[in-house]
């Protein structure tokens, strides 16, 4: 398990409310694809990622790798994905 010294955190300058950015959340991306985006307001990537997934379960079975590599990648790019939200929408690095 990550220590929580791991995780970036942000904070919105106008609500105080924090939001923490660690490897635990790619691992949530993985369990719940699109709608952990959906969670996360990150709509774009949410409808991106239904999209590729009904296209790869279409082409079943040689879309197994297809589906296979866009989950896992989704789950390897979710920290930089958060984190680039965040500052696009002007919350602070904070120090853990």
């Amino acid at each position: 398990m990550a220590s929580p010294s791991s995780a970036t955190i942000f904070q919105n300058p106008e609500t105080g409310q924090t939001e923490a950015v660690s490897n635990r959340s790619g691992v949530w991306a993985f369990l719940g694809g699109p709608f952990y985006f959906a969670s996360k307001g990150e709509w774009m990537h949410s409808a991106i990622h239904a999209v590729l997934t009904v296209i790869a379960l279409l082409l079943w079975p040689s879309g197994a790798l297809m589906l296979l590599g866009l989950w896992f990648g989704y789950a390897c790019a979710t920290p930089t994905i958060l984190e680039a939200r965040y500052k696009r929408l002007g919350w602070q690095r904070v120090s853990a």
